[in-house]
């Protein structure tokens, strides 16, 4: 269990992720979110946006970078 104060950094560090989520580009959170939150592996990710693997790595490239500097600014 935590601590009020443990609790007050959890929800802050929650909205500045889902600050810096809701500023990434659209192709970018896309690949993010099918990646983080849904655990798809790049191929899988390739093949229900009918782009191309690299096509994944590099926006997904892109996002980390941005999600990286962004929560860096937040924080």
């Amino acid at each position: 269990e935590r601590s009020p104060e443990e609790e007050m950094q959890f929800k802050e560090l929650k909205a500045y992720y889902e600050n810096a989520l809701s500023e990434l580009p659209e192709k970018q959170r896309v690949v993010f979110l099918m990646s983080r939150k849904d655990g798809f592996k790049y191929q899988e990710i390739a093949e229900q946006l009918s782009i191309s693997v690299k096509a994944v790595e590099k926006r997904m490239s892109k996002a980390l970078e941005f999600m990286r500097e962004s929560l860096k600014q937040q924080i």
